[in-house]
């Protein structure tokens, strides 16, 4: 390898480029040879973490295009398109997606039912597929496939391992999964866990909170909560989390109810009124995550013009909630995402 950056020992010119920000890499590339190939490389990548250079990122992944997923830098509040992921199934959808140890993982799923009804292959079954994304050296790989193939299901992170629980086998006929189990990324490897207590016919989704993972169905007030230390599924009635969007910002949960976002106990309650999203109440496919202490509500589509005369608009656009114990909550309109837009079919945090 050729000097980096003349005048400096190339230890000291890696530790330089490994604080330039991701956005930034594209532009690195095109400066020499030299920086194209170390810009991508493992060895950078080895030298942020020794650095302790960090970025926070949201990624995010819509119905329209198919298989593209964009990151939002929120400091510098640029969108960063990354390459398209590899999936073979055409129109993936009903996946999970959550990150750990500063990967993307994209677990599951199934081909849109939805998409071509005039084909009427068995294309409906779920898949176990999991696939992890570095944003440093710009690759998708494929991990260890689940145990057991599954689409709407709760899949979370606790001390880093993923742990996925219920959701279907089949979109045609409704195969509840009763299993759970967990992912190590050191060891690329699944586990079982035990068993949902219960099993409903309905999609779920994961919410880690307070140590412990959340699995809630839509529609229905039973959470299931497993315990890490125990690893032992507990259910409670007293969530009143089924009938909202929410997210999660450090131990606290937020709702959204009519266009209000609330902490989860201040439901209803005015005085606890964190702000107002308005038009959210109109909107569909749209997502609601937090990143640090900010509350994203992504994307979704709407009707646009009047009652005689509509069409569908797919949003990209991106409302931010700075939530702070000292200051009023701050309400602002991030970047648009540039390439995604419409229904949000994955979203999570990433930190690189």
């Amino acid at each position: 390898m050729s000097t980096l950056i003349e005048g400096f020992p190339d230890e000291v010119s890696l530790m330089i480029l490994a604080r330039v920000p991701l956005y930034l890499h594209p532009r690195l590339r095109l400066v020499c040879h030299a920086w194209n190939a170390v810009v991508n490389s493992v060895e950078l990548l080895k030298v942020r973490k020794e650095v302790n250079f960090f970025e926070d990122f949201m990624c995010v992944c819509s119905n329209e295009p198919e298989k593209i997923w964009q990151l939002h830098d929120a400091h510098h509040n640029v969108w960063i398109t990354i390459p398209v992921l590899p999936s073979p199934i055409t129109r993936l959808c009903y996946f999970g997606a959550v990150s750990t140890a500063g990967k993307l993982y994209v677990l599951g799923g199934l081909r849109d039912p939805n998409y071509d009804i005039t084909n009427h292959l068995p294309c409906t079954a779920a898949t176990n597929q999991v696939w992890s994304y570095e944003p440093v050296t710009r690759q998708w790989t494929l991990c260890a496939p689940m145990i057991m193939a599954r689409a709407k299901f709760a899949c979370g992170v606790l001390d880093g391992k993923i742990i996925v629980a219920g959701g279907f086998s089949n979109s045609f006929h409704r195969r509840p999964i009763g299993q759970a189990e967990i992912y190590d990324p050191k060891t690329n490897g699944w586990i079982p866990l035990p068993d949902l207590p219960l099993t409903h016919n309905a999609p779920c989704y994961g919410v880690v909170v307070r140590e412990k993972m959340h699995v809630v169905h839509k529609e229905l007030s039973t959470v299931q909560i497993l315990d890490n230390g125990t690893q032992v599924w507990t259910v409670s009635e007293s969530l009143n989390w089924r009938n909202y969007p929410l997210a999660a910002v450090g131990d606290e949960v937020y709702v959204l109810c009519d266009e209000k976002i609330y902490h989860e106990n201040q439901v209803g309650h005015e005085k606890q009124l964190k702000f107002t999203a308005y038009g959210y109440n109109k909107k569909s496919g749209f997502a609601m995550s937090s990143l640090g202490n900010s509350i994203y509500l992504i994307g979704g589509n709407e009707l646009r013009g009047n009652i005689f005369n509509n069409s569908k608009y797919e949003s990209p656009d991106v409302t931010v909630l700075t939530l702070s114990l000292e200051e009023p909550c701050a309400l602002h309109k991030a970047k648009p995402m540039t390439r995604c837009r419409g229904t949000i079919l994955g979203c999570t945090p990433l930190r690189v």
